[in-house]
Protein backbone atom coordinates (compact mmCIF):
# COMPACT_ATOMS: atom_id res chain seq x y z
CA UNK A 1 0.00 0.00 0.00
CA UNK A 2 1.52 3.55 -0.50
CA UNK A 3 1.81 5.64 1.87
CA UNK A 4 0.14 8.59 1.14
CA UNK A 5 -2.82 9.37 -0.85
CA UNK A 6 -2.07 11.72 -4.11
CA UNK A 7 -4.18 13.99 -5.91
CA UNK A 8 -5.00 15.68 -9.33
CA UNK A 9 -6.78 18.13 -10.47
CA UNK A 10 -7.46 18.33 -14.36
CA UNK A 11 -9.77 21.04 -16.35
CA UNK A 12 -11.87 19.87 -19.42
CA UNK A 13 -11.21 19.72 -22.81
CA UNK A 14 -11.90 22.98 -24.58
CA UNK A 15 -15.77 24.25 -25.79
CA UNK A 16 -17.10 26.86 -27.78
CA UNK A 17 -17.86 29.05 -24.35
CA UNK A 18 -14.00 29.13 -24.47
CA UNK A 19 -12.93 30.37 -27.56
CA UNK A 20 -15.85 33.30 -27.27
CA UNK A 21 -15.23 33.99 -23.65
CA UNK A 22 -18.57 33.29 -22.51
CA UNK A 23 -19.26 32.35 -19.06
CA UNK A 24 -21.48 28.51 -19.01
CA UNK A 25 -20.85 27.86 -15.72
CA UNK A 26 -23.37 24.85 -15.56
CA UNK A 27 -24.92 25.63 -18.59
CA UNK A 28 -24.32 21.99 -20.34
CA UNK A 29 -21.39 23.15 -23.31
CA UNK A 30 -20.18 20.34 -25.32
CA UNK A 31 -16.63 20.03 -26.33
CA UNK A 32 -15.01 21.39 -29.34
CA UNK A 33 -13.53 18.45 -32.08
CA UNK A 34 -10.15 20.23 -30.86
CA UNK A 35 -11.97 19.51 -27.14
CA UNK A 36 -12.49 15.96 -27.70
CA UNK A 37 -8.44 15.73 -29.30
CA UNK A 38 -6.91 17.26 -25.91
CA UNK A 39 -9.29 14.78 -23.79
CA UNK A 40 -7.81 11.83 -26.19
CA UNK A 41 -4.48 12.85 -25.70
CA UNK A 42 -4.92 13.35 -22.05
CA UNK A 43 -6.01 10.18 -21.75
CA UNK A 44 -2.89 8.77 -23.57
CA UNK A 45 -0.54 10.47 -22.01
CA UNK A 46 -1.67 9.88 -18.49
CA UNK A 47 0.92 7.84 -17.19
CA UNK A 48 3.10 11.02 -17.52
CA UNK A 49 1.62 12.57 -14.37
CA UNK A 50 0.47 9.59 -12.50
CA UNK A 51 -1.33 6.20 -12.47
CA UNK A 52 -4.77 7.17 -11.59
CA UNK A 53 -6.92 4.82 -9.39
CA UNK A 54 -10.38 6.79 -9.14
CA UNK A 55 -11.43 9.15 -11.29
CA UNK A 56 -14.44 11.67 -10.28
CA UNK A 57 -16.06 14.25 -12.80
CA UNK A 58 -18.37 16.92 -12.86
CA UNK A 59 -21.87 15.16 -14.69
CA UNK A 60 -21.63 18.43 -17.04
CA UNK A 61 -20.75 16.41 -20.34
CA UNK A 62 -17.22 18.92 -21.33
CA UNK A 63 -16.15 17.29 -17.78
CA UNK A 64 -17.28 13.79 -17.45
CA UNK A 65 -16.27 13.15 -21.20
CA UNK A 66 -12.94 14.39 -20.64
CA UNK A 67 -12.93 12.06 -17.67
CA UNK A 68 -13.95 9.28 -19.86
CA UNK A 69 -11.07 9.60 -21.98
CA UNK A 70 -8.56 8.93 -19.42
CA UNK A 71 -10.62 6.64 -17.54
CA UNK A 72 -10.93 4.32 -20.32
CA UNK A 73 -6.96 4.11 -20.82
CA UNK A 74 -7.55 2.69 -17.25
CA UNK A 75 -10.32 0.59 -17.76
CA UNK A 76 -12.13 2.61 -14.59
CA UNK A 77 -15.36 4.07 -13.89
CA UNK A 78 -15.86 7.68 -13.54
CA UNK A 79 -17.74 8.01 -10.76
CA UNK A 80 -19.83 11.72 -10.95
CA UNK A 81 -20.32 14.06 -8.42
CA UNK A 82 -22.53 17.58 -8.39
CA UNK A 83 -20.71 19.22 -5.96
CA UNK A 84 -17.23 19.59 -8.83
CA UNK A 85 -19.65 21.60 -11.14
CA UNK A 86 -18.93 24.92 -12.28
CA UNK A 87 -19.53 28.38 -10.64
CA UNK A 88 -23.29 28.99 -11.69
CA UNK A 89 -24.06 32.35 -12.50
CA UNK A 90 -27.82 31.85 -12.43
CA UNK A 91 -29.53 34.30 -14.66
CA UNK A 92 -26.20 35.63 -16.16
CA UNK A 93 -25.36 32.42 -17.94
CA UNK A 94 -24.10 32.88 -21.71
CA UNK A 95 -22.86 36.05 -20.91
CA UNK A 96 -19.36 37.25 -22.56
CA UNK A 97 -17.06 38.43 -20.07
CA UNK A 98 -16.64 41.61 -21.66
CA UNK A 99 -20.60 42.36 -20.82
CA UNK A 100 -19.33 41.47 -17.42
CA UNK A 101 -16.64 43.63 -17.02
CA UNK A 102 -18.80 46.21 -18.49
CA UNK A 103 -22.01 47.90 -16.76
CA UNK A 104 -22.07 47.50 -13.23
CA UNK A 105 -18.66 46.06 -12.90
CA UNK A 106 -19.96 42.79 -12.60
CA UNK A 107 -16.66 40.86 -13.18
CA UNK A 108 -14.54 42.86 -10.29
CA UNK A 109 -17.77 41.89 -7.77
CA UNK A 110 -17.54 37.86 -9.44
CA UNK A 111 -13.62 38.44 -8.23
CA UNK A 112 -13.48 40.56 -5.51
CA UNK A 113 -16.53 39.85 -3.54
CA UNK A 114 -17.04 36.40 -2.19
CA UNK A 115 -20.38 36.61 -1.06
CA UNK A 116 -21.66 38.41 -4.47
CA UNK A 117 -24.21 36.10 -6.43
CA UNK A 118 -25.73 36.32 -9.77
CA UNK A 119 -29.28 36.76 -9.38
CA UNK A 120 -29.99 32.78 -9.04
CA UNK A 121 -26.89 32.25 -8.94
CA UNK A 122 -23.95 30.73 -6.75
CA UNK A 123 -21.47 33.06 -4.68
CA UNK A 124 -17.87 32.01 -4.62
CA UNK A 125 -18.51 31.17 -0.83
CA UNK A 126 -20.83 28.37 -2.07
CA UNK A 127 -18.90 27.11 -4.64
CA UNK A 128 -15.83 26.93 -2.29
CA UNK A 129 -18.16 25.13 0.28
CA UNK A 130 -19.28 22.84 -2.04
CA UNK A 131 -16.02 22.08 -4.18
CA UNK A 132 -13.77 21.80 -0.65
CA UNK A 133 -16.49 19.23 0.87
CA UNK A 134 -16.11 17.13 -2.12
CA UNK A 135 -12.53 16.98 -2.25
CA UNK A 136 -12.12 16.13 1.51
CA UNK A 137 -14.94 13.37 0.90
CA UNK A 138 -13.33 11.86 -1.81
CA UNK A 139 -9.58 11.53 -0.50
CA UNK A 140 -11.43 10.28 2.90
CA UNK A 141 -13.04 7.52 1.19
CA UNK A 142 -10.19 6.63 -1.04
CA UNK A 143 -6.78 7.29 1.60
CA UNK A 144 -3.51 6.43 -0.28
CA UNK A 145 -4.63 5.89 -3.55
CA UNK A 146 -3.93 8.21 -6.51
CA UNK A 147 -7.29 9.73 -7.22
CA UNK A 148 -8.02 12.46 -10.25
CA UNK A 149 -10.72 14.89 -9.99
CA UNK A 150 -12.11 16.62 -13.55
CA UNK A 151 -13.89 19.73 -13.28
CA UNK A 152 -13.98 23.21 -14.25
CA UNK A 153 -11.48 26.04 -14.48
CA UNK A 154 -13.28 28.47 -11.51
CA UNK A 155 -13.97 25.92 -9.40
CA UNK A 156 -10.88 24.76 -9.05
CA UNK A 157 -9.44 27.86 -8.76
CA UNK A 158 -11.86 28.96 -6.31
CA UNK A 159 -11.04 25.89 -3.99
CA UNK A 160 -6.94 25.66 -4.47
CA UNK A 161 -7.09 29.27 -3.62
CA UNK A 162 -8.88 28.29 -0.61
CA UNK A 163 -6.58 25.55 0.31
CA UNK A 164 -3.72 27.59 -0.76
CA UNK A 165 -4.35 31.06 0.80
CA UNK A 166 -7.01 30.80 2.63
CA UNK A 167 -8.49 33.41 0.19
CA UNK A 168 -11.24 32.94 -2.45
CA UNK A 169 -10.72 36.13 -4.26
CA UNK A 170 -7.33 34.96 -5.55
CA UNK A 171 -8.62 32.60 -7.50
CA UNK A 172 -7.80 34.63 -11.05
CA UNK A 173 -4.14 33.21 -9.96
CA UNK A 174 -5.39 29.45 -10.24
CA UNK A 175 -6.20 29.77 -14.07
CA UNK A 176 -5.65 26.66 -16.08
CA UNK A 177 -5.26 25.71 -19.76
CA UNK A 178 -7.93 23.35 -21.13
CA UNK A 179 -6.75 19.83 -19.69
CA UNK A 180 -4.37 20.79 -17.70
CA UNK A 181 -3.03 18.40 -14.91
CA UNK A 182 -2.10 20.06 -11.15
CA UNK A 183 -1.50 18.25 -8.26
CA UNK A 184 -2.08 18.98 -4.61
CA UNK A 185 -0.21 18.15 -1.84
CA UNK A 186 -3.20 17.45 0.69
CA UNK A 187 -1.18 17.33 3.27
CA UNK A 188 0.49 20.73 3.41
CA UNK A 189 -2.00 22.14 0.86
CA UNK A 190 0.69 23.37 -1.65
CA UNK A 191 0.98 22.85 -5.47
CA UNK A 192 3.27 19.82 -6.72
CA UNK A 193 2.64 20.66 -9.82
CA UNK A 194 0.73 23.09 -11.69
CA UNK A 195 -1.15 23.61 -15.39
CA UNK A 196 0.63 20.90 -16.68
CA UNK A 197 0.06 20.54 -20.72
CA UNK A 198 3.01 18.13 -22.12
CA UNK A 199 0.50 15.44 -23.05
CA UNK A 200 -0.63 18.20 -25.84
CA UNK A 201 3.12 18.56 -26.83
CA UNK A 202 3.76 14.98 -27.39
CA UNK A 203 0.79 14.50 -29.72
CA UNK A 204 -0.72 11.75 -31.02
CA UNK A 205 2.75 9.29 -30.54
Amino acid sequence: MKSQTRLGLVRHGQTHANIEHVWHGQTDTALTELGHRQARLLGRHFHRYMEPEVIYASPLQRARLTAEAVAARYSIPVQLDPRLMEFDLGDWEGATFESLRGAGNIMEQLVRNPDFSAPNGESQNLVRKRMVEAIEDITHRHPQQNIVIVAHGVAIGIALSHLIEGDTTRWPNYTKDNTAFSELCLSTNTLLSYNKTDHLEAGDR
